[in-house]
């Protein structure tokens, strides 16, 4: 994926209203509940984009590509906490996560923890992460909600950065 796909993906869901609904999420995951909207999903019966939200032609023609897995806007309430955990292998090949994120309420209470680092995530500036390799934690510890784009894209040689 190419970072002008990116920051046109980032432009696109900065300016959409997604219908979000609570995530199925695992036990002890996280100490609040998730929210989101699928735009792309892929399992055993295929899958693709979701077409009643995503209805710019380039959007589905970026989320189309081959390397994008899943695609979904997710919202983590204020005070979320996800504890220490490694992504499962959901698909049938290793992939990468790409996290854009859309609104981040503030610069010193939103971060995750990385290799043992503190991560401060910043509004429209997308970050690469083999989130099903490495334990990681995020925090939303400020008093609003924030948003992400996550895209899930198959792990190649070649898509560890954004070119």
């Amino acid at each position: 994926m190419k970072r002008s796909d990116v920051e046109y993906l980032y432009e696109w869901a900065t300016e959409t209203d997604f219908p979000l609904r609570r995530a199925p999420t695992a036990v002890g995951y996280s100490n609040k509940d998730i929210y989101f909207c699928w735009l792309k999903a892929q399992n055993k019966n295929g899958g693709g984009v979701r077409r009643s939200v995503v209805k710019d032609q380039r959007v589905i023609d970026i989320l189309d590509q081959d390397e994008v897995m899943m695609a979904t806007v997710s919202l983590f309430e204020s005070g979320t906490k996800l504890g220490p955990h490694k992504d499962p292998p959901v698909y049938d090949k290793a992939y990468r996560r790409i996290q854009i994120p859309l609104y981040i309420p503030c610069d010193r209470c939103c971060y995750m923890i990385w290799d043992h680092k503190k991560v401060i995530w910043k509004e429209g500036q997308p970050q690469v992460y083999d989130v099903m390799d490495y334990t990681h934690e995020g925090y939303n510890l400020s008093d609003d909600d924030m948003m992400f784009l996550f895209v899930d894209i198959e792990k190649r040689d070649d898509n560890g950065n954004l070119h």
